[in-house]
């Protein structure tokens, strides 16, 4: 069996290698549309494509793995709704991203936006649900959701107005889907999307103080 550490590990490392990764070829490779550039822009036919996919989707797998993991050794000793609710959030999160490794924005723009979506607002949602859950749990795992979670709320309404303010001086762009078009105001929302992405990281980071290696309750 798997150690429950070093998936907790892996669930935050693998995203933070696949989106480091896949973004520095994408631009380095020249593929890049325009800069900053959207983290799933880099799921561009290429060496990068490889990455965001293979990537993405055993992250997927790691995390329903480590929302299990962190459910059964912690039940006991937390508020039990909460951490149903955290449970369910970690596995839809995990399949989503699974997913949307496979559905690209490019070929697939409408299920890649959706599972995105989801893999972000359930995202936060785990975390809050997870935090509530653990009544007893890590004091440094408390501490670095406090940071995250609120970075990500920021970020998240951050990239969301801007792209709103961007499509209602465009709102062409929903029939195009020219992101060129809009690239003003990618500038903005772009780099929030990245902030949002390592706000989640540090919210997985923080998972891992909170699960007992191995030490199932009966």
């Amino acid at each position: 069996m798997i150690d429950d550490k070093l998936a907790a590990r892996l669930g935050w490392s693998l995203p933070l290698v696949t989106i480091f990764l896949s973004s520095s070829i994408h631009w380095i490779s020249g593929n890049n549309r325009a800069f900053p550039f959207f983290i799933s822009e880099a799921d561009y036919p290429g060496i990068e494509r490889y990455v965001f996919t293979i990537g993405f989707f055993f992250t997927g797998i790691v995390l329903m793995f480590v929302s299990w993991r962190l459910f059964i050794v912690n039940k006991s000793r937390t508020r039990w709704y909460w951490i149903h609710l955290s449970l369910l959030s970690g596995i839809f999160v995990g399949g989503n991203l699974a997913l949307m490794a496979f559905w690209d924005m490019y070929d697939h723009l409408t299920l890649h936006i959706t599972t995105a979506l989801n893999v972000f607002h359930f995202g936060l949602a785990w975390g809050v649900f997870t935090h509530l859950a653990m009544k007893e749990g890590s004091q440094k795992g408390k501490n670095i959701r406090y940071f995250s979670i609120a970075i990500g709320f920021i970020a998240f309404f951050g990239m969301t107005y801007s792209m709103g303010l961007g499509i209602d001086r465009h709102p062409e762009f929903l029939e195009t889907n020219d992101m060129n078009m809009i690239q003003p105001w990618i500038n903005w929302a772009a780099p929030m999307e990245y902030l949002l992405a390592i706000s989640f990281i540090l919210t997985l980071k923080s998972f891992e103080a909170d699960i007992i290696p191995n030490e199932e309750e009966e």
